[in-house]
């Protein structure tokens, strides 16, 4: 593992200071006529054919250019590697790599040897490709002038695209999987150049095993940014990649090599299962082939020929090339790009449109993040984002705006690029390596349990098939398409779940809808049944209403009554004093006239002791009545009961007997 790097300020003369990034170096290739046969390689310029070729090494002698195979030293080796391709993944023959040469010659003179090329009967075609560019729309953001902190924080949990479906690709679900971290993966990124001496790139990091990197700080920045998505290091600094534990290395496109061959001499070092990632787009026809600096009408490479047969013979081997798909706002699907550039070879046809042929690539669009990520909105989540291209070709899409990885300074900079974290890479750059991420997990999977890798077209269509659908957005909407956001849980399904797995899944679900209309019946039943109880129950207090008034009124009563009863007896009180008296009075006239004692005077009855048994009765029922319904009453209408007849029992009602029998007694000791 490479030691983490010095904190200490170094050199940076070459600080991002707001440049655009350079392209590459335009190409001029040559398309022979396959049955010439050509051989420039090894001290040869010859056509096998018989064909003469004087008059062609004349003209390229006169513009002091040479000729050489595109895709490798020898036209035989060429063709020896071009037909191993052929493996069980391809789906259509291999492309005649053999026919492709690059012509060096001096930059001014390229567009004058191009046309008296196309005049020669050997050459089938002659195009020049525009120089390639990163398709990254922010290439000049400047560093942070603060310097790093003695420990970089972890931002990992700025990496939304990490999370959990819809916002993210499940990554953090797919680490909890035996692969599922992209072990026993290789991937190869195709751009310009990279730093991997970052800090936080130390790990399962191959370098670069191809071309020359630019010394450009924008190149430089952009690819260290990429590889950051998919292989950051799991600690507890920084970010962290999709599939960190895959091998990851880089082939540059200076130093001669070109897009295509690039592509070529990764598909040479890779097998089936293994990943190619294409960050590049070059400007197309609606500018005349112009490069600008808002990369308008830029698009996916592989509308060019030679870029195509190297994707083509790539896919053939079993690799998954996942593809930019540009940042030119075009719409790939237009009839534009019917029309061949300038010197095609005739043979050519659209790519874009897949009905024509189809170079098996995973061509990957720029969709909105959730709105919100680092307090920005740049639509609804999962919409096309404006710059991005877009077209029945698209498989799929990735985040194309703020993006936390490697690179660039903004989020954490300083004078130490080892140090340097964004958090706005944006894109078809920022887009495809996530993909890169989920192709490299998903395979990781497959690996860790014993499956086959998955073929390019099986990726392609689980990957079309499954994930969190594109959005609309005013200006934006869902058909002008750049596919649906990656989901690694279903994507294993679709991957690793068939036959008997996926006829339960299926069951599952079937049950499980089952189980939900027959609880949505059962609600409506209950519902049907609750309107039912609450029509009872308004009836019920309804009569609850009354029984409180009739409550009410015996109360009422038993008031009158015990006013009639303490009156009446208080009357009869002073009746008896009167008649006790009275009585005493004619005692002593008795006495003194001679009569006789006391008469017993008979009790008379009041009528109160029967009436008292009736009011119990009906306060009985009453009161039992109210016990099952005072639950459904409010506390606001519930009687207080407890200084009631009702509270008292039967006892209550003879209080004021009892009182007024205490007076009486009273009295008659008053008396004696």
């Amino acid at each position: 593992m490479a030691q983490r790097p010095s904190r200490r300020s170094r050199n940076n003369a070459d600080v991002a200071d707001g440049k655009a990034v350079p392209a590459s170096p335009a190409e001029l290739v040559v398309v022979m006529h396959a049955e010439a046969s050509m051989r420039a390689s090894a001290g040869r310029f010859e056509a096998l054919s018989g064909a003469p070729t004087d008059t062609l090494a004349s003209l390229l002698s006169d513009y002091g250019a040479d000729m050489h195979p595109l895709f490798g030293p020898t036209e035989e080796r060429v063709a020896a590697f071009s037909y191993q391709s052929a493996g069980t993944a391809a789906t259509s023959a291999p492309e005649d790599l053999t026919s492709f040469y690059l012509v060096d010659a001096a930059p001014d003179r390229i567009e004058a040897l191009q046309s008296d090329l196309l005049k020669h009967d050997l050459v089938d075609g002659a195009y020049v490709k525009p120089g390639a560019e990163p398709p990254a729309l922010l290439n000049d953001m400047a560093p942070a002038g603060e310097e790093a902190p003695p420990a970089s924080p972890d931002f990992n949990t700025r990496q939304g695209y990490l999370e959990a479906a819809p916002g993210g690709v499940e990554a953090r679900w797919a680490w909890t999987q035996a692969g599922g971290r992209g072990a026993g993966i290789r991937i190869i990124d195709i751009e310009g150049a990279w730093r991997f001496t970052h800090e936080d790139l130390t790990g399962n990091q191959g370098g670069v095993v191809g071309g020359t990197m630019s010394t450009d700080i924008g190149w430089r920045n952009h690819g260290t940014a990429v590889i950051g998505e998919f292989s950051g290091d799991v600690n507890a600094i920084g970010v962290v990649g999709i599939a960190a534990d895959a091998i990851v290395s880089a082939i540059s496109i200076f130093g001669g090599t070109g897009s295509a061959g690039a592509i070529n001499a990764a598909a040479a070092r890779l097998g089936a299962g293994d990943v190619i990632l294409i960050e590049l787009h070059r400007p197309g026809p609606r500018f005349n082939f112009t490069s600008r600096t808002d990369q308008r009408g830029f698009i996916a490479i592989e509308w060019w020929p030679d870029d195509f047969a190297a994707i083509r013979n790539a896919v053939n081997r079993g690799i998954i090339v996942v593809e930019a798909g540009g940042n030119g706002a075009e719409n790939l699907d237009d009839a534009i790009y019917q029309t061949p550039a300038p010197g095609f070879p005739a043979g050519w046809t659209n790519p874009f449109r897949r009905s024509n042929r189809d170079s098996g690539a995973i061509v990957v669009g720029a969709g909105a993040p959730p709105p919100g990520t680092h307090t920005r909105t740049h639509g609804a989540d999962r919409s096309r984002l404006d710059f991005s291209n877009f077209g029945a070709l698209f498989d799929t899409q990735g985040w194309g705006r703020e993006v936390t990885t490697t690179g660039y300074g903004d989020l954490q900079g300083g004078t130490n690029e080892d140090l340097w974290y964004t958090d706005t890479f944006s894109g078809t750059s920022s887009a495809s390596p996530i993909i890169v991420g989920v192709a490299a997990s998903l395979q990781g999977m497959a690996r860790a349990r014993g499956h086959a890798p998955l073929t390019p077209a099986q990726f392609r269509n689980c990957l079309r098939t499954t994930g969190s659908p594109q959005q609309d957005e005013p200006g934006r909407p869902a058909t002008q398409r750049i596919g649906t956001r990656p989901n690694l849980r279903q994507l294993s399904v679709c991957a690793f779940g068939k036959g008997k797995e996926l006829a339960k899944e299926a069951v599952k679900e079937v049950k499980e809808v089952v189980k939900e209309v027959k609880e949505s019946a059962k609600e409506l039943k209950d519902a049907r049944k609750e309107g039912k109880e609450l029509k009872e129950l308004v009836k019920e207090t309804k009569e609850s209403k009354e029984a409180i008034k009739e409550l009410k009124d015996i109360r009422k009563e038993g008031k009158e009554r015990k006013e009639f009863k303490e009156g009446k007896e208080i009357k009869e009180f002073k009746e008896g004093k009167e008649f006790k008296e009275g009585k005493e009075k004619d005692k002593d006239k008795d006495i003194f006239e001679g009569g006789g004692g006391f008469r017993d005077r008979p009790t008379q009855p009041t009528g109160y002791a029967a009436q008292e048994s009736d009011i119990e009765g009906r306060l009985a029922a009453i009161e039992s009545a109210l016990e099952g319904l005072i639950h459904f009453i409010g506390t606001e209408l519930r009687p207080d009961l407890s200084s009631s007849a009702l509270g008292g029992g039967a006892g209550g009602l003879a209080q004021g007997d009892e009182q007024a029998k205490r007076l009486k007694d009273q009295k008659d000791t008053e008396g004696f």
